[in-house]
């Protein structure tokens, strides 16, 4: 989870892609001032890429490949995709925030699976 913060973080700020939360787009961008985000409030950080989505891959990434399958009572993926999803409907995100960051935290847990814990004897 740590290494997949640092890897969202330098998305977001070491980019040039800088891209205005949702609620500036529909606010600024389309004129409608009285749109609300479902969560009350947004993140101050730009909107690419998705930490909560990078977060639930990086898990899920790590719980598939530990128990070397990727549901228990439900799919871990699918738990990661929802917790992904969630910020989308909350409209703090826009999809491609949610895959994008899906995608970097599946990387980070592939690498971490891969060079740290088989390292240790996992």
């Amino acid at each position: 989870m740590a290494d997949a913060a640092i890897a969202e973080w330098d998305v977001k700020y070491q980019t040039p892609i800088d891209l205005w939360r949702p609620v500036s787009a529909i606010r600024e961008g389309l004129r409608d001032t009285t749109w609300k985000p479902l969560s009350g409030t947004t993140p101050c950080s730009p909107a690419w890429a998705s930490g909560h989505s990078a977060f639930g891959a990086a898990w899920a990434g790590i719980m598939r490949q530990y128990f070397k399958t990727d549901g228990i009572t439900t799919s871990f993926s699918q738990a990661a995709r929802e917790e992904a999803d969630s910020r989308v409907w909350l409209g703090v995100h826009y999809p491609w925030d949610a895959s994008d960051g899906l995608t970097l935290g599946e990387n980070v847990a592939t690498w971490t699976f891969t060079h740290k814990m088989k390292s240790v004897g996992w």
